[in-house]
């Protein structure tokens, strides 16, 4: 006897919760994306880069990294209309990484919106009555 399959649950939108950083963290942030382009611009790949500034934090090291790779597909797939291969190869990595955090950036901005919407115009009813 064949089991039943499981009715599919919707999945829930991720939640996310941006890092409030203290005057510190915010130094070594800024520090670390300045020296990061610095390597980038110089041709190196995008792990040489993270190892020209070491963060000993190693949450504060992982942010500051997707945040930075974050900030390379903004620029140059958004803003100069390069392709997700193209970076990825530049840089090194797989392209699933680049797609996996691209993805993400989507997500955090549909999020990010809908919350600002909802701070402006309240909840939004779904119902219909037809």
């Amino acid at each position: 006897m064949k089991k039943k399959d499981k009715p599919k649950k919707k999945e829930d939108m991720p939640e996310f919760s941006f890092k409030q950083f203290t005057p510190e963290e915010g130094r070594t942030y800024e520090e670390a994306v300045n020296r990061y382009r610095e390597a980038i611009g110089a041709g190196s790949k995008l792990k040489e880069a993270y190892d020209s500034y070491p963060i000993a934090d190693g949450e504060l090291r992982s942010i500051i990294q997707a945040d930075f790779l974050k900030i390379l597909i903004a620029e140059r797939h958004f803003a100069k209309r390069e392709p997700l291969e193209s970076l990825a190869a530049d840089l090194g990595v797989s392209l699933d990484l680049v797609k996996d955090t691209f993805g993400r950036m989507l997500q955090e901005v549909g999020i990010t919106a809908a919350n600002e919407l909802g701070k402006q115009f309240g909840e939004l009813k779904t119902e219909t009555n037809d």
